[in-house]
């Protein structure tokens, strides 16, 4: 019944968003179904009552969304114009420029800095800014694509840009920081450390590569490798997806139930993913799978039965209710959402087929290859249409690469954290990171070496174009009806029935 009221809501917000026709129609949906229900008094209808109310509430929740920019700065865009204000986001540092999220005093909405990458600001510094304002525009892919860089910045509210502007520390700098942001200024700077401590020992590119698979700083990667990982479908690894947070979530929970003491390994185990996100940044994925984690770790508290597809939707439900314009301007929680649908629904009926016929021959189960093979499968498979939509070509080298470089990463993880760890103890950290960071550099170069090669094959790469919604909307009808046929045959067992632990939770994840 979840899914019926969660899709019910979904539908609400994509109906408002289409035609605007205000919290009218939500009050009228209701009355409408209430009075059904009262005539015809079955559980269809009072089912139907329901997906009512939450259809309206996604209207409702529509309506509240003030995507408009402030009127005050609206009037000065094109001029110069000079104010104070403090960093209110994480720095994004890149190789040749850093982009900095401010909030001038009394404004509503917020202003993009994009500035030279030096003098470097930190999240919580004071700043006296001066530069043209200017409205952000859209723009084109290489592959002739436009994005709507409009939208997706307006959905976190920020609706006017400056380029190169000219940034000076005011004379209160740093000292705006209070309660809750001092937490998040220290975890912040927690996270600089790590990455500079495991560039002390591990050389570039690699260094990045750890910082991406770690913490998703992958910003100095530099543009040619990130599009090679682009093109063999492995960026996902350097964006922490939900398949990082996954590894970080199990290794903390089963670290933790050392302790002995299943009340203080929950409460560790949530405070220390809890802090963990903040420190990476809330994006869509790491929102997504971070409340997907606390739940399957409150379920493995209570004792009860896992069921990933219900701890998807709430966690989509949550995000949608706090900002319902990630659904059509996120493309991180849109691709995260649907990547994790498509492993949920489809994982264990293509490792079924795989272990049935000839095809298993050549996907061994050892290391866990053949479930490797099966959830890229279906993880690529499902997101295919919107991968397509984004991006204008499909890589078929993803099915190969993806089963032979995920098993690393876990390791890769591993090594490069504990290195960013020995590295921070006083005077004799870098001796002792030393021998974790050479095994970092070999792991890192191993998933380099083969993302760059396999982007050289040819036809590793397909341009396809984009394609409407129509077809997305078509598109995913028929995997609907896939599973529908699916599901009139016996479904396999999942494997986190099967194994222990620590499998389970990472499966379920």
């Amino acid at each position: 019944m979840i899914y019926s009221f969660v899709v019910s809501f979904i539908l609400g917000i994509a109906f408002e968003q289409v035609f605007n026709f205000g919290w009218s129609l939500s009050l009228l949906s209701v009355v409408v179904f209430f009075f059904i229900f009262l005539i015809l008094r079955s559980e269809n209808s009072r089912l139907w009552f329901l997906c009512s109310i939450f259809f309206a509430v996604g209207i409702l929740r529509m309506n509240f969304v003030d995507t408009s920019p402030d009127e005050n700065l609206s009037k000065m865009v094109g001029e110069k114009i000079s104010f104070e204000a403090t960093i209110s986001e994480e720095p994004d540092v890149r190789d040749g420029s850093a982009r900095y999220t401010v909030k001038p005093s009394s404004s509503k909405s917020f202003v993009l800095l994009v500035s030279d990458r030096f003098p470097e600001f930190k999240y919580g510094d004071k700043i006296s800014v001066s530069g043209k304002l200017d409205l952000p525009k859209n723009f084109s892919s290489d592959t002739g694509l436009e994005f709507d860089y409009i939208s997706y910045l307006a959905k976190d509210k920020i609706h006017f840009l400056i380029y190169r502007p000219e940034i000076d520390p005011t004379s209160s700098s740093s000292t705006g920081l209070r309660g809750t942001s001092k937490i998040i200024s220290f975890l912040y700077s927690v996270k600089k450390s790590f990455i500079e401590k495991i560039g002390n020992v591990v050389p570039e590119p690699n260094s990045s590569l750890l910082a991406g698979v770690i913490f998703g700083a992958k910003q100095s990667l530099g543009q040619g490798l990130l599009d090679d990982f682009k093109k063999v479908g492995l960026i996902h690894i350097v964006v922490l997806s939900g398949y990082n947070i996954t590894i970080i979530a199990v290794g903390v929970f089963f670290l933790m139930s050392y302790f002995g003491k299943r009340n203080l390994s929950f409460l560790l185990s949530i405070i220390f993913i809890s802090l963990f996100a903040i420190m990476v940044g809330l994006s869509a994925t790491v929102i997504r799978a971070c409340i997907m984690a606390f739940i399957a770790i409150l379920a493995k508290f209570l004792g009860r039965p896992a069921d990933a597809l219900r701890w998807l939707f709430i966690a989509g439900f949550l995000m949608l209710i706090w900002n319902p314009l990630i659904l059509f301007y996120d493309p991180s929680f849109q691709l995260s959402f649907a990547a994790t649908l498509g492993l949920i629904l489809f994982s264990q009926y293509i490792l079924s087929f795989i272990s049935k016929h000839k095809i298993a021959k050549f996907i061994p189960t050892k290391f866990g290859i053949r479930e490797i093979v099966a959830s890229t499968l279906a993880v690529q498979i499902f997101v295919l249409p919107l991968l397509i939509k984004m991006s204008g070509f499909i890589s078929l080298i993803s099915f190969l690469i993806n089963p032979i470089i995920l098993p690393l990463i876990p390791w890769l993880m591993a090594f490069g954290a504990i290195t960013g760890a020995l590295g921070n103890i006083p005077f004799i950290g870098t001796m002792l990171s030393w021998p974790f960071g050479v095994l970092s550099y070999f792991l890192a170069q191993i998933t380099i070496s083969l993302t760059e090669f396999s982007a050289r094959i040819p036809f590793a790469t397909l341009q396809t174009g984009s394609i409407s919604l129509f077809v997305i909307f078509v598109w995913y009808l028929f995997y609907g009806f896939i599973y529908w046929k699916l599901k009139k045959v016996s479904p396999p067992t999942p494997s986190y029935f099967k194994r222990g632990e620590k499998e389970k939770l990472t499966n379920v994840l």
